[in-house]
């Protein structure tokens, strides 16, 4: 081998030598900033999630757009660090990006001496739409049937989970109720239920659907248990509801036909599960049957008709309230007369033998109230908070 040879394969070496170096720090390029920007993306993906959910939280509790941005961006880059954060605030939907820049380790020696990671996020302070739902239709009725009030709104009488809390803890002397405390249900049956609240006796309810002059109403075996599935299954199926859940989902502008439910089974399943915070839907039409003519003006595009094998009412599901069960009275349950059936029965506004559900209606950011899709409809106060992205 002669000496040109052997400078040509030398030369040839270094020029390998070079490649293969060139090679080796890209690699280590690739995986050691590689996995920095993959730690990074995920701190950044954890200052986005924490400043979506905080801005969310916020507008739930103050319906304040700005404020919700404020306290998105502090969540995002103050407490959690990110170099810069983008926030977007709709009037359900926070949206927070954060951006983190940082030095690269080998990557500067291939011209790359700054690296980026970057996630977004997106949390929704909703209105509950289905979840553990009990299937009562509700008007947002004054308190305990017979006491002076002028609530239409069940949010004016709604408690926060922190006076709940006190409620539990501390119950009321015997013989004295709480002033915000509710009988939701009872065996009244529907017409005698919602007299009180029919625009004739000088109410909100719209009962005179033809516009005769007289209350269209009638009486029958509805007790404003509500057909959820359309199936008509009674108490079977409302006992299936109230223990398990309801299988399906329930979404605001929806009709539901009524069912009777005067069973003692379907209130001794509700007292099973006192203790338990439930989604109530409350209606603001009513239909004596459906379809029907006279109707037809509360009917509006995109309802959703459950068309019912059960009784002959149907509700207008405008919200979903969210209620504390405290107490069930029926010969069923056991223990003693709950505290709201025996106010009601002293002020001769309820029977004896009449079946109640009683509890508190709570507002705040509440678990267990399922939702998650952006909507409209009446607000009750009662917001589940959830990433949507």
């Amino acid at each position: 081998m002669n000496k040109k040879t052997l400078s040509r394969e030398r030369g040839q070496f270094l020029v390998l030598f070079v490649v293969m170096l060139l090679a080796l720090l890209a690699m280590l390029a690739f995986v050691l900033d590689g996995g920095n920007v993959y730690a990074k993306r995920r701190s950044a993906q954890n200052a986005a999630d924490a400043g979506a959910l905080a801005g969310a939280r916020t507008l739930c509790l103050t319906k304040d757009q700005t404020q919700a941005e404020s306290k998105a961006k502090l969540y995002a880059e103050v407490y959690n660090g990110p170099t810069v954060s983008t926030v977007s605030v709709g009037t359900e939907v926070v949206t927070v990006t954060a951006q983190i820049t940082f030095d690269s380790f080998f990557a500067h020696l291939i011209g790359i001496p700054v690296l980026q990671a970057q996630a977004t996020a997106a949390a929704g302070c909703f209105n509950p739409t289905f979840g553990s739902v009990l299937p009562v239709a509700w008007a947002c009725r004054p308190p305990i049937k017979g006491v002076a009030s002028t609530s239409k709104d069940c949010q004016e009488q709604a408690i926060s989970q922190d006076k709940l809390k006190q409620y539990i803890k501390n119950p009321p002397a015997p013989g004295t109720i709480y002033p915000e405390l509710y009988v939701i249900m009872d065996s009244v049956s529907t017409p005698d239920d919602l007299a009180e609240i029919c625009a004739s006796a000088g109410g909100w309810l719209q009962c005179d659907l033809d516009g005769d002059g007289d209350d269209d109403l009638i009486a029958n075996g509805d007790r404003a248990w509500l057909d959820l599935n359309g199936g008509g299954g009674g108490a079977s199926d409302l006992i299936k509801w109230i223990h398990n859940g309801f299988p399906g989902k329930i979404y605001r502008h929806t009709w539901l036909g009524g069912q009777s439910g005067v069973a003692n089974s379907v209130f001794q399943a509700v007292g099973d599960m006192a203790g338990r915070l439930f989604a109530i839907p409350v209606f603001n039409f009513i239909c004596d049957k459906y379809p029907d003519p006279k109707c037809a003006g509360n009917v509006h595009a995109g309802d959703v008709i459950i068309n019912t094998a059960g009784g002959n009412y149907y509700y207008h599901v405008i919200a979903f309230a969210a209620f504390y069960v405290t107490c069930v009275d029926a010969p069923s349950v056991p223990g003693p007369e709950c505290p709201g059936h025996k106010y009601a029965r002293d002020l001769k506004t309820l029977k004896a033998n009449t079946k109640t559900i009683e509890g508190y209606f709570v507002y705040g950011i509440l678990p267990d109230l399922g939702g998650g899709s952006p909507g409209t409809g009446l607000d009750l106060g009662a917001y589940t908070l959830k990433l949507i992205r």
